[in-house]
């Protein structure tokens, strides 16, 4: 997060937040798991820090962001890497409309 407040920051930032896939495997991709989606909470306050950072730089009405938060695999069970649709579905979210109608 650090680097979002420079005034020179990159051009390219990649942030992981592993800890959900970490509590999908010792307890359970479930969003009826408490633990599971405890980690989602925790890694959306994460993500919203980089993003007030962000909105903060003084040059922020200038600049033109585009932040994308996705996830890498679904899950089930306790595992991945098969091809339930479980396991094979992501999501994408964006603060631009990327011009995909589903």
């Amino acid at each position: 997060m650090n680097d979002v407040t420079k005034a020179d920051c990159s051009d390219f930032i990649f942030s992981i937040f592993e800890f959900c896939d970490h509590v999908g495997h010792d307890t359970g991709f479930n969003l009826r798991n408490p633990d599971y989606t405890g980690a989602f909470a925790d890694a959306e306050a994460d993500a919203m820090q980089i993003i007030a950072a962000i909105e903060a730089r003084e040059t922020y009405e200038t600049e033109d962001w585009l932040i994308l938060i996705t996830s890498d695999h679904g899950g089930y069970n306790s595992a991945h890497g098969a091809m339930s649709i479980q396991e094979r579905m992501t999501f994408i979210a964006s603060n631009v409309d990327l011009g995909y109608e589903f």
